[in-house]
């Protein structure tokens, strides 16, 4: 019989699995480990850390920092599979003529940093900076437009560099899926561990994006059904919302944990390595004839050009201390789930 103990450490591992290999470089292990262990810790539930990048990856033009060459948006890249190129193309430099960041006056004294690079899609947010102090910590809220966005990580180049690299969660519907030529961006920076002032900056481009938004519901599944589901979907990020009724007990963890595999509409695969970036589950209730429960993915790699987006279960097995039995996949074809991204 499991223990409690069993149990626990089950739910860890599948919550927090091993990163694909693409990833595991010393960088990327170091920023996915940062935030990994800030889910639900700081000051508003989310805390950004720093990690450091090997400065022989490090290049500079201009005075920019240029950021196809950061080893941290190098390894998202790969990460971003059939959608690298078009991110790589929507990168916003502040040297190019057609681009403009620009720092506000909003703090009596001049700012400390000044914004070299950015990239925004309406579901995600990265901005490079060359930061004059070496002290540079921002605060776990960032505002675009005014609404309250999440902080993910700020990442320094090399220890004593003054080069960092900060991404956002884009979360508002409405900030999403508006196409914007201009963001108003306001930042919290602690200038000491104890003094925060705000600084803003404005970035004005014709490659600001936006994401889609859809939802929608799955009746008369075999098993259950998808009470509700959202998605919102870019170049960078897939979030995916389902609420699930589940009258099949023994699908319930396999759902719950995420354990997909996931098909785009030219019948490209990810597996569950290649594509979570997290997933949660919330309200869970057990009833009499049905568990149900709401479900929160956040993908990575699937083709954001696809019109349909399978969910394909993958029933494993696990032994007493929670770890997967190597080659104990069985993947679920008839229990496959097709969700309408248009």
């Amino acid at each position: 019989m499991k223990t409690y103990h069993d149990f626990f450490a089950e739910k860890l591992y599948r919550s927090f699995p091993e990163t694909p290999e693409s990833f595991q470089r010393v960088v990327s292990e170091a920023v996915e480990t940062q935030l990994n262990s800030t889910r639900g810790g700081g000051k508003s539930g989310w805390r950004a850390y720093k990690a450091l990048i090997p400065a022989a990856c490090l290049f500079l033009a201009g005075g920019t920092v240029a950021a196809a060459g950061l080893p941290v948006f190098q390894n998202w890249l790969t990460s971003l599979g059939a959608n690298a190129d078009i991110v790589e193309e929507a990168i916003i430099h502040d040297i190019d003529s057609d681009n403009t960041i620009t720092m506000n006056d909003t703090a009596l004294e001049e700012a400390p940093f000044t914004v070299t690079d950015a990239y925004y899609d309406g579901a995600a947010f990265m901005f490079w900076v060359k930061s004059s102090s070496d002290f540079f910590d921002l605060g776990d809220h960032v505002y675009i437009n005014g609404i309250d966005s999440r902080l993910e990580y700020v990442a320094e180049t090399q220890e004593g560099s003054g080069i960092y690299e900060c991404k956002v969660s884009v979360l508002d519907g409405e900030l999403q899926e508006k196409d914007m030529d201009a963001i108003q961006v306001k930042v919290g920076l602690y200038t000491s561990p104890d003094s925060k002032s705000d600084y803003s900056f404005t970035i004005e481009s014709d490659k600001l994006g936006s994401a889609m938004r859809a939802n929608g519901d799955i009746q008369n599944l075999d098993f259950g059904q998808i009470v509700s589901y959202t998605v919102t979907a870019s170049s960078s990020v897939t979030n995916l919302q389902l609420k699930w009724e589940v009258n099949d007990a023994g699908m319930v963890d396999t759902l719950r944990f995420g354990d997909y595999m996931i098909e785009d509409a030219s019948g490209k695969r990810l597996t569950r390595n290649e594509w979570l970036r997290s997933c949660s589950y919330s309200e869970y209730e057990e009833k009499d004839t049905c568990v149900t429960f709401t479900q929160d993915l956040e993908i990575t790699g699937f083709d954001a050009s696809s019109p349909t987006m399978t969910l394909i279960p993958v029933r494993v097995q696990w032994d007493a201390d929670g770890m997967q039995i190597p080659g104990s996949e069985e993947i679920l074809e008839d229990c496959a789930i097709t969700i309408d991204l248009k």
